[in-house]
């Protein structure tokens, strides 16, 4: 870095092209600017230096990252984002004023770590740095919207008056407290439940085993309905739900830099689902942090067997029966595709089974998705806190599920859910959007009672 400039800057090893950043004048880094206080301790911070020298800079991943996509900025791609977290743990650049705008615009899709030749583990950098962002300076109002969102009985009253409130959008004093931008996203609302026809457990397969189910925080208050078919679901295949008082997995959390938090949360979890038996999650950003329960709860005793039992429904549903239970559903006469929830394709590295389950569903067409593993732009609270650049994103990609024909768009995540629902409704309701638990056991009693 020249000091005197403020220009840092490397070679492309692909194009051998000299890539600079200039910063501004007010963050240009003298000696007396490099930061002597931190309550991340030593070892993270070297640990977090470690994980960037893996970054060869190739540039496999830009065409991979969303951010980058959009504004054609190399410091919003992932290869300029760890450039700049090594930058600044070796103290050659600000933090907060240097790093964090571009850590807060990344979605933490993790696009890149599937784009990446070299295993780069960029959702661990990622994560650090948020870490190491908000123990220097939290942001309260950040950690406000988090504890309300993963609390029920708090989204519960916060949803009942704002119902008091005019208009669909969340206020825009909150959107101007927490992005300094005016609200794109709308107050949520939770699912209406419509009687399913009984199972008649005669005609099933015998129970052969039980099984945990994630309730979560949010996904509970607002998407009963996932729950219910995924509960039948599970029980088509011979298994049933030991239900257990149980909360919030910590995974909002983590990946906006509350890490003790989701420690917390985690060990709360573990105590709550401690027979060793199947978890299965429905929610993809979820699941991918409870497969991650042995690096983030290393110390944490059972942590990692509880990681390994730990299974999207899609991946537990497809390895244990339910394409031969769907070779005999009724099946249903419509075109779907379907969109990859960013922590299911990236996370946890499942982008074949539910795709695999839903062509099985008899007399539906399926039709591929262009961009289907690009993020939305939900991406967890990331549409309220960076409204601008997720309403680009779910534009694109509502655009792309139009081109598709279909009627019907298949998602494994209540935030991806929720946000493509929005556009679909902004653009007239021509389709719906359903979680793939849902498309897939209406293949069994029809898609009634899933549909409003």
């Amino acid at each position: 870095m020249d000091r005197r400039s403020g220009v840092i800057g490397y070679v492309d090893d692909r194009t051998g092209e000299r890539l600079n950043f200039t910063l501004p004048l007010s963050t240009r880094i003298g000696p007396v600017m490099v930061e002597t206080v931190s309550r991340v301790s030593a070892q993270n911070m070297n640990d977090i230096l470690e994980l960037t020298t893996h970054c060869i800079r190739c540039g496999f991943c830009l065409e991979s990252c969303p951010t980058f996509v959009t504004t054609a900025n190399e410091i919003e791609s992932p290869r300029g984002r760890i450039y700049l977290v090594r930058s600044a743990v070796e103290g050659l650049l600000d933090w907060q004023k240097d790093v964090r705008p571009h850590i807060e615009l990344c979605l933490g899709c993790r696009a890149c770590e599937t784009a990446c030749p070299s295993g780069v583990e960029y959702g661990r950098i990622l994560e650090g740095a948020k870490e190491k962002l908000e123990q220097d300076r939290p942001q309260f109002s950040k950690l406000a919207l988090l504890n309300a969102t993963t609390r029920p009985s708090t989204l519960k009253a916060q949803l009942a008056m704002g119902k008091l409130l005019p208009g669909k959008r969340i206020p825009t004093p909150i959107s101007m407290l927490l992005s300094k931008q005016k609200p794109e996203v709308d107050q949520p609302t939770p699912q209406k439940l419509s009687p399913l026809p009984p199972l008649i457990h005669s005609q099933l397969k015998p129970v052969q085993g039980q099984v945990y189910l994630l309730e979560g925080c949010a996904m509970r208050v607002l998407f009963p309905r996932v729950h219910e078919a995924t509960r039948r679901l599970l029980r088509r295949i011979g298994y049933e739900v030991l239900e257990t008082a149980q909360g919030c997995c910590g995974a909002m959390h983590a990946h906006n830099g509350y890490i003790d938090t989701t420690k917390s949360v985690g060990r709360e979890l573990l105590i709550a689902m401690s027979r060793e038996i199947p978890v299965i999650v429905n929610s993809a950003g979820c699941g991918s942090t409870m497969k991650d329960y042995g690096n983030i709860l290393e110390d944490t005793a059972g942590a990692t067997k509880f990681a390994k039992r730990t299974f999207d429904a899609s991946e537990f549903l497809f390895a244990n029966g339910l394409m031969e239970e769907l070779a005999s559903a009724s099946g249903l006469p419509v075109t779907a595709t379907y969109h990859d929830a960013c922590h299911l394709a990236h996370g946890q590295k499942i982008t074949s089974q539910p795709r695999e389950l839903i062509q099985a569903i008899p007399r539906l067409t399926y039709v591929p998705l262009q961009e289907a593993d690009m993020c939305c732009g939900s991406a967890g609270v990331y549409n309220v806190l960076q409204p601008k650049m997720a309403r680009s994103l779910v534009e694109r990609k509502y655009a792309n599920i139009e081109e598709t024909g279909a009627r019907i768009v298949a998602t494994g995540n209540p935030g991806c859910h929720a946000w493509i629902a929005q556009a679909a409704q902004e653009h007239g309701k021509k389709i719906s959007v359903l979680h793939t638990m849902e498309l897939l056991e209406a293949a069994f009693c029809g898609l009634e009672p899933f549909m409003n």
